[in-house]
């Protein structure tokens, strides 16, 4: 028996360009609000990374013998660059403590940022602890 193929119905090509069209014009400005807010928020991590890198970095300089706080103070903020923000504010404070006997060097490192498309401001705060070998 011989097969007979029936000849397929062909959608109107204008009408579904138009439906894709419009789709798109609808979705796209989502789309791309959302991939800059993504933007922001990895943007806000790495700077958090960044503030703990120097952190530790000013931490472990200030616990070698003969550091100043100058010297410190100058590394914490040598460290931390943000770009794409607007930053708000720095703060960076080193403090000598004692505990059981042992000495430690703590930095403190407390950055603002305002974050554009967000509208928001954003404090990140990083500490860092280091045995003092000032002291030993």
């Amino acid at each position: 028996m011989p097969c007979i193929r029936l000849p397929r119905h062909k959608p109107r090509q204008d009408s579904e360009q138009g439906s894709q069209v419009v789709g798109f014009a609808l979705v796209a400005p989502l789309l791309v609000t959302v991939a800059l807010m993504m933007l922001q928020i990895v943007g806000v991590a790495i700077c958090k990374v960044s503030l703990i890198t120097a952190a530790k970095q000013a931490a472990h300089l200030g616990a070698l013998k003969g550091s100043s706080s100058n010297l410190v103070l100058r590394t914490a903020q040598n460290y931390w660059t943000p770009s794409g923000f607007n930053s708000c504010g720095q703060e960076t404070s080193t403090k000598r403590t004692e505990v059981s006997g042992i000495s430690f060097v703590v930095v403190r490192v407390e950055q603002c940022l305002k974050i554009p498309i967000l509208n928001r401001t954003v404090r990140l705060i990083s500490t860092a602890r280091e045995l003092d070998e000032g002291s030993l």
